[in-house]
C-alpha cells in the first residue's frame, strides 16, 4: 500500500537509482505504470498499474498516462524492446517521467533496428527519461530522438552500438521552430559510438534557450568539421550551461564541442575535457557571447590537456 505524507505525496516504496539515490522512495502525486517485456502477463491491454500485469511496451504505457499529472513509468530490469520505424515510440503526453530500473547492463534496453528512419518522437513538453540503455542495430540511423517540445530530459542513459557500422548520425534532432525545444537537458549520460558516420549529439535548426549539457562521457568516431553540439547558421544558444563533459573524438579539423556562427549566444561553458587530433589550430568552443572557464584539450597521447582559449590576463 502507498504511504501517505502530509503534503499528499505518496511513496510507492520503489527503489530508484539516479534520482534520490539507491533505496530512495519514489515520490509522486500521479499514477505509476509498469512496463516489463519479460512478464508472462505483459500486455498493452493491461491497466499496467500492477507490476505483475505490466504493459508490454513503453509506448503502450505512455498512452495510459494523463498530461501534467506527475505520472511515472517504471521499466523493469531486463526489459527488452526493439523498434523498427519512425515514431515507433512517441512521447505525446506532457509531463511523463520514465525510469529504467536496475543497474549496469540489467537496465532496460531499447534497440533501434531495421531502417535509418527509426526514431523516438517527443512531441509533448516536460518529458523525462532516466537510467535506460539505447542500442543502435542499424547503420546510420538518422536521429534517435526527434524533438519538437520543451523541457525534454535525458539523464543517466547509455547509448551504444551493437556492432561496427551500427550507429546513429545525430542523437537529438531539434525542430525547425524557434525555441520549441527550449530547456533541453542531456546529463550524466554515456555515449560510445566510434563509427565515422556519427555527426553530433545535439543538432538544432533554430534558436535554443536553456540548454543544459553536463557531466557526459562521449566517444564518437572521427568526422572532421562535425561538432558535438551543432547550431544552424544564424541561430543562437542562450542561457546555456555546458559543463564537465569528457569527450574523446580524434577529429583533425573543425570546431570540437560547439559550433555557432553568431555572437548573440549566452551562458557558461566550463571544465570540459576534449581529446582530439587537430594539431594545426584546434577550436574547442565556437559560440561567441558565452563565457568560458578552464576548458582543456589535447591532441597528444602523452601530454595533459591545456586551456583553450588562453586564460584571460
Amino acid at each position: 500500500m502507498p504511504t501517505n505524507f502530509p503534503s499528499g505525496v505518496r511513496s510507492r516504496g520503489v527503489p530508484v537509482e539516479g534520482l534520490g539515490g539507491i533505496g530512495s522512495p519514489l515520490l509522486t502525486t500521479g499514477n505509476v505504470y509498469h512496463v516489463d517485456s519479460g512478464a508472462d502477463a505483459a500486455n498493452n491491454g493491461n491497466a499496467a498499474t500492477n507490476p505483475k500485469q505490466p504493459a508490454a511496451t513503453l509506448d503502450g504505457a505512455i498512452g495510459k498516462c494523463t498530461a501534467n499529472n506527475g505520472d511515472v513509468i517504471l521499466v523493469a530490469p531486463g526489459h527488452a524492446e526493439t523498434i523498427s520505424a519512425a515514431a515507433a515510440i512517441t512521447f505525446d503526453v506532457a509531463g511523463v517521467t520514465v525510469i529504467g530500473m536496475g543497474v549496469g547492463n540489467s537496465r532496460p534496453t531499447i534497440t533501434l533496428d531495421t531502417a535509418t528512419t527509426t526514431d523516438i518522437d517527443v512531441t509533448a513538453a516536460d518529458c523525462q527519461i532516466h537510467n535506460m540503455i539505447f542500442s543502435m542495430n542499424y547503420a546510420d540511423i538518422a536521429g534517435v530522438f526527434d524533438l519538437s517540445a520543451a523541457g525534454f530530459v535525458l539523464n543517466k542513459c547509455r547509448f551504444v552500438d551493437t556492432a561496427t557500422n551500427m550507429n546513429f548520425v545525430e542523437l537529438i534532432v531539434c525542430s525547425s521552430t524557434a525555441n520549441e525545444c527550449d530547456r533541453l537537458e542531456f546529463t550524466n549520460n554515456y555515449v560510445s559510438s566510434p563509427d565515422t558516420g556519427n555527426d553530433c549529439i545535439v543538432q538544432t535548426a533554430e534558436d535554443l534557450d536553456g540548454l543544459i549539457f553536463n557531466n557526459n562521457y562521449i566517444r564518437l568516431g572521427v568526422a572532421d568539421n562535425e561538432s558535438i553540439i551543432q547550431v544552424a547558421t544564424g541561430k543562437d544558444i542562450t542561457a546555456c550551461e555546458i559543463v564537465n563533459n569528457h569527450i574523446y573524438r580524434l577529429n583533425t579539423a573543425g570546431d570540437l564541442l560547439i559550433d555557432s556562427d553568431t555572437s548573440n549566444n549566452t551562458g557558461i561553458i566550463a571544465h570540459n575535457c576534449i581529446g582530439h587530433a587537430d594539431t594545426s589550430g584546434e577550436v574547442l568552443v565556437d559560440a561567441d557571447g558565452v563565457r568560458q572557464f578552464d576548458n582543456l584539450g589535447t591532441a597528444t597521447n602523452t601530454a595533459s590537456g591545456y586551456v583553450l582559449p588562453a586564460i584571460d590576463s
